[in-house]
């Protein structure tokens, strides 16, 4: 297990903290290197698309406002991104029963097979990853990146209010 001074800093400057944070975080993307299992195949799919379709792991049904606040981009851009795999056969629309100016966004099969594809590729990775750790490190990790999770979950909730 690595030492603890290489992780953290013994007195982490207040302000320093948000780019401490961030960095930290670059490290465990380029760790996991997402989309390594495509790596050398030409994608069916860019990776805003994957990203969007991502958005289901967690949810049956999502509206366009979602994609466009998970994602980060304008409402027309989510809507163009809904398009697009609308006409790639991966994603369907419905009017919500409840309010009728608003989509409901869903999976179809096609665009099922492909998250499927995409996450089964990844927890590959994750699987290697994991290897190279022994049982006590890996508990350390799963009930860290949990409380991580939760934390930003936490923060994300309170600045959308």
């Amino acid at each position: 297990m690595a030492d603890s001074s290489q992780i953290l800093p013994q007195e982490p400057d207040l302000d320093r903290l948000p780019d401490h944070i961030y960095l930290n975080l670059q490290k465990i993307f380029r760790s996991l290197n997402i989309g390594r299992s495509f790596q050398g195949k030409r994608l069916p799919i860019t990776i805003m698309q994957m990203r969007a379709l991502s958005l289901f792991n967690e949810q049956e049904s999502v509206t366009i406002t979602d994609i466009s606040r998970s994602l980060g981009i304008s409402l027309q851009s989510a809507t163009n991104l809904v398009c697009r795999l609308e006409q790639l056969g991966y994603l369907e629309r419905s009017k919500n029963e409840k309010d009728k100016r608003v989509s409901d966004v869903r999976l179809t099969a096609k665009g099922e097979k492909r998250l499927n594809a995409f996450r089964s590729g990844e927890v590959e990775n994750v699987k290697l990853l994991l290897d190279r750790l022994n049982p006590v490190e890996i508990k350390v990790l799963n009930e860290t990146l949990h409380g991580v999770a939760l934390l930003f979950e936490k923060a994300s909730l309170t600045s959308s209010r």
